[in-house]
């Protein structure tokens, strides 16, 4: 009973947990601007708020598939994500140009707008996720009926298969921030089809994570402390479950003003990697907290009024 009560709460809230992650991961972001401070230490595990947004893209996109054409499905896609990835792309490149004062030529800009960028051809990287993740909605159909077809052993395959190669390719952080997600998009695709009885349940929401977090642990030798990390994102969702219970049941301030927040994530996680392009060369009398989160609500919100343009047209 208990993995169904938490199994409920995860999946009904999902704009909640995707605001409690955005929040995580402005927070771990922080550590890296205000370096004085060691106190944002305590925020690092708000990277994992990358691994919640990417279980629940595993687990959304299954009814999207199931409930629409293939090529409907791949169009709601891109109008949600390409918007933001051309916005990102056209303004990091200003950044680029007016305060960073480096040339780049049409092909740099092509090759970030086509994600080639992503595989170290051509152009700039400003971040991994965008393109990440369109390549993940891209192979999507593929990864769902792998999923389907083989159950909880095609995450433990993905598992084996991110660690020989992490072990074969050491170079290239970025490589590993996001392959090392692949296991948590897959259990997100594996809770959605396999969500019942009450006993598969507990191998797939206990025994499962526990499994690649131990993994992760004994792998430390050769990769990135980062991935014990990410492999530990399903406890820390059960976690905010159980910390967050009284705002889920009683739906106060907290539970809508994340709710708001995890509708706008998108857009706030652009914002976020915009404004670390940018802080360095601000100078403001003012508390550097302050320039980062106002900031954060300026461009955020004009990015969110552009998308809502874009999907007008």
């Amino acid at each position: 009973m208990v993995t169904s009560r938490i199994y409920n709460v995860l999946t009904s809230n999902k704009l909640f947990f995707s605001g409690v992650a955005i929040v995580g991961i402005l927070l771990s972001h922080f550590i890296g601007v205000d370096k004085g401070h060691p106190f944002w230490a305590i925020f690092y595990p708000g990277f994992v708020g990358v691994d919640i947004f990417l279980f629940y893209s595993g687990y959304g996109l299954c009814r999207s598939l199931e409930n629409n054409t293939l090529k409907t499905f791949y169009t709601r896609r891109l109008k949600r994500i390409y918007p933001m990835l051309v916005l990102f792309t056209v303004l990091s490149y200003l950044v680029l140009f007016t305060l960073r004062h480096e040339r780049f030529t049409f092909s740099d800009v092509l090759c970030n707008l086509t994600t080639l960028n992503f595989w170290n051809i051509g152009g700039f990287r400003f971040e991994w996720y965008l393109s990440f993740i369109l390549y993940l909605y891209l192979l999507f159909p593929l990864l769902y009926r792998f999923v389907r077809r083989c159950g909880i052993a095609s995450v433990i395959i993905s598992f084996f298969l991110l660690f020989a190669f992490l072990f074969f390719h050491r170079e290239g952080w970025f490589y590993q921030c996001a392959f090392s997600r692949i296991p948590i998009f897959l259990l997100g695709i594996l809770c959605y089809q396999r969500n019942t009885p009450e006993t598969y349940e507990k191998g797939l929401y206990v025994f499962l994570p526990a499994f690649l977090l131990i993994g992760a642990f004994f792998c430390m030798g050769f990769v990135q402390k980062f991935e014990l990390v990410y492999m530990s994102a399903p406890f820390l969702l059960w976690a905010l479950e159980w910390i967050c219970r009284r705002s889920i049941e009683q739906r106060n301030i907290a539970f809508r003003t994340f709710c708001f927040l995890g509708q706008y994530s998108l857009e706030i996680y652009v914002a976020n990697m915009l404004i670390l392009q940018i802080i360095p060369f601000i100078h403001i009398p003012c508390p550097v907290a302050v320039t980062y989160f106002t900031s954060h609500i300026l461009i955020a919100s004009a990015l969110a009024g552009a998308n809502r343009l874009f999907k007008k047209l």
